[in-house]
């Protein structure tokens, strides 16, 4: 499953990271388009509530059906400190942006707003190349820079 791995994670992701993993267990399962819908759709209501009553960890949250049997859950709250230091000239942290980025465009163009909101609203870094911070993103979890289960290593392996 492409589901994030958010062991790093402050507290306030914490429960909405155990739905979202109970969640992913539960639409492998089913194996049906609707249900993992159902699922889809239930996890961006919780995760709109728990936005409303002041989580912001639950406001960052973008859900997105892959396959019938298929979710990812993304987090925008990297966009906050990693564009500043990307601007700033921290390679990977444009590479890890350039991942998040190309992963929330390919989202936006399945039709999901929230994804496309990300993208066209950002803060995205000021100046990058972003096919070449991919490949060098690549490089990274290949050669360990990033680990494998990060949400970087686990977006280029659904790109």
């Amino acid at each position: 499953m492409p589901a994030k791995s958010r062991a790093h994670a402050p507290a306030s992701v914490r429960p909405i990271a155990g739905l979202l993993a109970l969640a992913m267990v539960l639409v492998g399962a089913s194996g049906c388009t609707p249900q993992a819908q159902q699922f889809v759709d239930k996890i961006r209501a919780e995760s709109t509530e728990k936005c409303n009553e002041g989580n912001q960890a639950a406001c960052h949250t973008i859900v997105q059906a892959l396959s019938d049997t298929k979710v990812a859950i993304e987090s925008t709250a990297p966009l906050e400190t990693q564009t500043p230091a990307c601007n700033a000239g921290k390679q990977d942290a444009c590479q890890q942006l350039a991942v998040l980025h190309g992963e929330l465009s390919s989202w936006c163009s399945m039709g999901n707003g929230q994804a496309c909101a990300a993208v066209n609203t950002g803060p995205w870094p000021a100046k990058w190349d972003e096919p070449a911070l991919i490949d060098a993103a690549k490089l990274s979890c290949l050669s360990g820079q990033f680990k494998p289960d990060s949400s970087t290593c686990q977006a280029l392996q659904m790109m």
